[in-house]
């Protein structure tokens, strides 16, 4: 009975072996892929001449599969010059390209080529072609507008509320085109960074180490034809990191003479604030002008005077040199007979100001309003917020004599912004009608603001005619609030 069992095992594993043998066949080789064929639109037509930027449209199809990709070349032959140009393979998932042809020369033959690949990687042996010359396309020409060369300019580590960055405007000429992008890129560092505005705001990190010194900016432009202008327009600036290592700088710009009542000599002046403010530096501003900005960036606080009694200082027109020196973090005192005046020209009292307005934005003055040019209606001003009263200085004869008689004209009225406190409040002369002392008693005729990046403190009359021992509690409360 072992031995059936034995030979019938014996007989199931042969006949396994001879199904497994008999079950094998033989399979037929896989076809050879087929390659994909490429085809281009009659648009535009071969032969036609046009400009060099062209809108091209191609197909694939594949038999066999189906086409995943493109890739693309042109060969340009420039006639007057005699010599070739010949482009790299580009790969593409569109059937659909705008490319600037290269078109230096007067007449220039593109020989584009087009083919398709397939989902094996095959690609058309016989790419499509089209031909067609491109006359000649002139590249536009890129220029600075700001900042002018080696001008020196405030730069700060990381950016604020108030300084967000260096400005650069730029601008194009295209005589054949349009320009339509713009690509800038500092002190040569990467690659050029593209927009479509015609300024951009460079912050520090997009300047080489130290921040401190000379640095070039380039901008490029590019036009409709897809040209960018070969020769970038460059500007180099001189940067300065403030250090405010020193504590006072005052720049004079008081007139001596008879426009400045009882202070005849620029000695007189400077001994006055002198006294007060025991400044650093001073800059008599008509003889030396104004600092640059790696001396002006050492100091914590600007005190800039005007005062003698005209209805124009230049620290009107000084505007963007006062910005930057508060957008980097400096302070500023502002004093003068009619300074406010001088920021708006053409303006008559009362007046309200723009919000964007250099007085609204940064000064913080709302509005102002000035007491009348003659019989001076200012006798004394009213400290608020730790300051002292302050009267005019009486020695000073001429202020006795026409047209103050006894008191100051043309001062200033304020009406302040935000972040603002009052600090002193107009007082008028016994005298004054009750006319003028209706509009002007009371009212703020100096500000103190205190903001995020810098603090201002703004005099709506001269200081120089403050009597001189209240004049020195009022400095000293100014260095207690600024410094």
């Amino acid at each position: 009975m072992k031995k059936n069992n034995e030979l019938n095992n014996i007989a199931i594993l042969l006949i396994g072996l001879f199904l497994a043998v008999g079950c094998t066949y033989s399979t037929k080789p896989k076809d050879p892929n087929k390659l994909p064929n490429t085809t281009v639109a009659n648009i535009p037509v071969d032969g036609d001449t046009i400009n060099a930027y062209v809108t091209l449209h191609w197909d694939g199809e594949d038999s066999d599969g189906y086409v995943t990709a493109y890739k693309y070349r042109y060969i340009t032959y420039h006639l007057t010059k005699g010599d070739t140009v010949i482009t790299e393979w580009v790969t593409t998932n569109l059937t659909s390209k705008t490319i600037a042809f290269e078109s230096s020369d007067e007449l220039n033959f593109q020989h584009f080529e087009v083919k398709a690949i397939d989902n094996e990687g095959g690609e058309d042996p016989t790419p499509a072609v089209k031909e067609f010359y491109t006359v000649k396309a002139y590249s536009p020409e890129t220029y600075i507008v700001s900042p002018q060369e080696n001008q020196d300019l405030f730069i700060l580590p990381q950016t604020t509320d108030w300084w967000t960055g260096i400005k650069v405007v730029f601008g194009s000429k295209d005589i054949d085109g349009e320009v339509v992008e713009y690509g800038y890129r500092v002190d040569g560092q990467g690659d050029w960074t593209w927009l479509e505005d015609t300024m951009a705001v460079l912050t520090p990190n997009e300047f080489a180490l130290p921040l401190t010194g000379t640095h070039v900016i380039e901008v490029v432009a590019k036009d409709n034809t897809g040209i960018v202008d070969p020769t970038p327009a460059t500007v180099q600036i001189v940067l300065f990191e403030p250090t405010f290592d020193k504590n006072i700088l005052i720049i004079d710009e008081t007139k001596e003479g008879d426009q400045t009542p009882g202070f005849t000599t620029d000695a007189q002046v400077d001994s006055f604030y002198n006294e007060l403010f025991n400044p650093d530096t001073t800059i008599d501003y008509f003889t030396s002008g104004l600092p640059p900005k790696h001396i002006l960036g050492r100091y914590k606080l600007l005190i800039w005077h005007s005062d003698y009694n005209f209805d124009r200082h230049n620290i009107g027109n000084e505007k963007e040199y006062i910005i930057e020196y508060l957008q980097a973090g400096g302070k500023l005192v502002l004093s003068g007979w009619r300074i406010i005046k001088s920021f708006d020209l053409g303006a008559s009292f009362p007046q309200v100001y723009e919000s964007e307005s250099f007085l609204s934005e940064y000064l913080h003055v709302v509005g102002a309003n000035e007491s009348p040019a003659v019989d001076g209606a200012f006798a004394w001003a009213r400290g608020r917020n730790g300051y002292p009263d302050i009267h005019l200085n009486k020695e000073i004869r001429a202020i006795n004599d026409f047209p103050y008689f006894g008191g100051l004209t043309n001062v200033n009225i304020i009406t302040p912004g935000a972040f603002t406190r009052v600090i002193y409040r107009f007082q008028c002369k016994e005298t004054t009608s009750d006319n003028i002392r209706s509009v002007f008693q009371d009212r703020p005729c100096a500000i103190r603001y205190l903001g995020s990046s810098f603090d201002i403190i703004l005099f709506g009359f001269p200081i120089l005619y403050i009597n001189p021992d209240e004049a020195k509690l009022m400095a000293n409360k100014i260095l207690e609030d600024l410094l």
